[in-house]
């Protein structure tokens, strides 16, 4: 393994770079906030005030070589229209799970799928990870869809995983890419 951290990666129309306190207006307006985006998650949509509170400690979390945090930017405007990063990992056995939110009105622009393959590209050949995993509710059809154009194979389900916000046991589904 070979940790470098949070790394610039680019695709024609995304820049995934660290996040930064200047971030604040698009990620409040964009996607931390909204409730749409947060609808299969356990997580709460954060407020503007946290957001501010997160962005302020980022510059920290980006000094260890292990964290792998990237905003999700749109070239065309310079927005951040979500995030994508590694959730939890093993050097030892070199694994990891990634993670990723975009904004309701960015969906369905391919933003997830490109991000996704450009960190899992970076994370196999340059830090070294063996198995790359992601998981997901499996009522969130469009997640699941990400994850099989990236060539992930599900590999199960994992059943009343989290509370969901209606009161339901939520059913999570997991993928993993193998090196």
């Amino acid at each position: 393994m070979h940790h470098t951290g949070t790394q610039l990666l680019q695709s024609q129309r995304l820049l995934l770079r660290p996040f930064q306190l200047s971030d604040a207006d698009s990620c409040v307006n964009n996607w931390a906030t909204d409730p749409a985006t947060y609808r299969y998650l356990s997580q709460e949509p954060r407020t503007p005030q946290q957001v501010c509170d997160w962005l302020s400690t980022a510059k920290q979390a980006y000094a260890s070589p292990e964290t792998y945090y990237w905003a999700m930017v749109e070239k065309s405007s310079n927005q951040v229209v979500g995030e994508i990063f590694v959730d939890d990992f093993s050097s030892r056995n070199r694994w990891c799970e990634l993670d990723w939110k975009v904004g309701q009105h960015f969906q369905g622009k391919g933003y997830a799928t490109q991000a996704a393959q450009l960190v899992l590209d970076y994370l196999r050949n340059e830090v070294g990870f063996h198995r790359i995993q992601a998981k997901c509710c499996v009522e969130n059809h469009p997640s699941r869809r990400v994850m099989e154009k990236l060539g992930m194979v599900q590999e199960g389900v994992l059943h009343d995983f989290f509370l969901g916000k209606d009161g339901r046991w939520m059913d999570v589904v997991m993928y993993a890419l193998l090196g």
